[in-house]
C-alpha cells in the first residue's frame, strides 16, 4: 500500500479499528509488524488524557510488565519525542543520547520481548498536544533509510489525524451553543493565552466577574477548564483565534 492509498483509505474508514488495521498493513509492508500509539500529553481537543498504548499490538505480557514497572515515565524513546519532529530509530537514541543504565536495561528487555529494530514518531498538535507512534519488528534486521523514516512520519501523522477524528466533538442541531458578547470576548482572550487578571483589566471588570462568565461558559460547553472550553469553542466555530483583535 502506498502513502497515497493509505491516506485515501484511512480518510474513508468507518471506525478507529479500521484505521488501525490499515496502519498495521502499510507498516508491515515496510518491515514493521508491531506498533503502539500513545498520547504523550493530555489531548483536550479530543477529550483524552495522556496514556501509553491507546491502541497497539505490542505483546500483552510486555505491555503489562512495562506498565507495572512504571516504564512509561522512564522510557527514553517517548522522552526523545519532545526534542524532535522527525521520525527516529531506537538505535539512534541509544547511541547518541545520554541515557541511564536503567534505561539501557529497559531497551534490552524490549528486545528480549521481540520488539526489535524500533523506530518512533512524535506528532505535535494544537495546544501543545503531543502524541507518539512506536513501531518495531519481531524478527529485527530493519534498517530504514532517511527517506523511509520520512514516509513513516507521514503515515503516522495521517494515522493520528484519521484515528482522532472519531473523538472530535460533534455539534448537533438540538445542542447548539449560544454565547453572549461578553462570554465570546472572554473565551477569545482565553484563546490568546491571557490570564484572568489580564482579561479583567482589558474588559474593565472584576476578576470575580470574569470567573462568573467562565462558569457560565463551562456549563454551556459542558467542560470544566478554560483550556477545554477554548478547544471546544474553536471546534464549534464560536471563536476564531486567528482573527481575534491584537492588543
Amino acid at each position: 500500500m502506498t502513502l497515497e492509498e493509505f491516506i485515501t483509505r484511512s480518510n474513508s474508514a468507518a471506525s478507529r479499528e479500521e484505521v488501525f488495521a490499515l496502519f498495521q498493513q502499510v507498516l508491515k509492508d515496510l518491515g514493521y509488524d508491531s506498533v503502539v500509539y500513545s498520547l504523550l500529553t493530555d489531548h483536550p481537543s479530543i477529550g483524552r488524557e495522556a496514556g501509553h498504548g491507546v491502541m497497539g499490538n505490542y505483546p500483552t505480557d510486555w505491555m503489562d510488565y512495562y506498565m507495572a514497572k512504571g516504564y512509561f515515565a522512564k522510557d527514553p524513546i517517548p522522552r526523545h519525542a519532545f526534542t524532535t519532529a522527525a521520525a527516529y530509530t531506537w538505535d539512534h537514541v541509544v547511541s547518541t543520547c545520554a541515557i541511564s543504565t536503567r534505561q539501557r536495561r529497559l531497551m534490552h528487555e524490549a528486545e528480549e520481548a521481540r520488539l526489535k529494530s524500533g523506530a518512533a514518531v512524535a506528532i505535535y498538535g494544537p495546544n501543545f498536544e503531543v502524541a507518539g507512534v512506536g513501531i518495531a519488528s519481531t524478527t529485527g534486521g530493519v534498517r530504514p533509510s532517511a527517506d523511509v523514516l520520512s514516509v513513516i512520519r507521514a503515515l503516522s501523522h495521517q494515522f493520528h489525524f484519521a484515528y482522532s477524528r472519531f473523538d472530535l466533538p460533534q455539534a448537533t442541531p438540538d445542542k447548539m451553543v449560544y454565547l453572549t458578547p461578553r462570554e465570546t470576548e472572554i473565551l477569545s482572550f482565553s484563546a490568546e493565552g491571557k490570564s484572568i487578571p489580564a482579561i479583567a483589566a482589558i474588559l474593565s471588570i472584576s476578576e470575580a466577574g470574569v470567573k462568573f462568565h467562565l462558569q457560565n461558559l463551562y456549563k454551556k460547553l459542558d467542560v470544566s477548564t478554560r483550556q477545554t472550553a477554548v478547544v471546544k469553542g474553536i471546534r464549534l466555530g464560536l471563536i476564531t483565534p486567528s482573527v481575534v483583535r491584537a492588543l
